[in-house]
């Protein structure tokens, strides 16, 4: 048994793919901040500090567009009620690196803990909570295609990997 059987690739819903691209640099923000806890503090400052910069440049936008177009749409309340705890406590680790990012690398509990929180928050979000939009509301995902665009136009991070730069006039139907 290879490593693809035990993690399938997933085949996400075009709406969704904008969202599922950023999440990889969530996780190697993640990545970064869960190692980065077991190094010394010149390199928990780094990575607080990257993790800030991904937070202000695309982060904190991706938060809001999922919750802007994911949320409304019908789900069990345990699903929406999981997202919105947690983007509401990620928020405060970035609230708390953005007033202090000297004293939240200082706390090596709490960078781990923001690296954790992070990884497992998007692992979360690809595996269960985007499998039952797709699969719940093809209908209703179609329709945020135009929104899907605008965020994959906006922020390089959404973009397939093969398309780093925005789409010309002419790739416009």
């Amino acid at each position: 048994m290879g490593l693809s059987d035990a993690f399938p690739s997933l085949k996400r819903h075009e709406a969704l793919q904008p969202l599922s691209r950023e999440h990889m640099n969530g996780l190697i923000q993640a990545r970064a901040l869960s190692r980065a806890a077991h190094a010394d503090g010149s390199a928990r400052r780094d990575a607080i500090r990257a993790f800030v910069d991904a937070w202000t440049s695309e982060i904190h936008d991706h938060f809001d567009d999922e919750e802007r177009m994911l949320v409304p749409l019908k789900q069990p309340e345990v699903l929406r009620q999981r997202l919105l705890d947690e983007h509401a406590e990620l928020r405060s680790c970035a609230a708390r690196c953005l007033d202090d990012a000297r004293a939240a690398a200082e706390d090596v509990q709490f960078v781990k803990h923001l690296g954790s929180l992070l990884h497992d928050h998007i692992r979360w979000e690809e595996r269960e909570y985007f499998q039952f939009l797709q699969s719940a509301h093809p209908a209703a995902l179609d329709a945020l295609l135009g929104e899907a665009g605008a965020i994959e136009r906006d922020r390089p991070g959404a973009r397939a990997r093969h398309r780093l730069t925005p789409p010309s006039e002419e790739d416009s139907p």
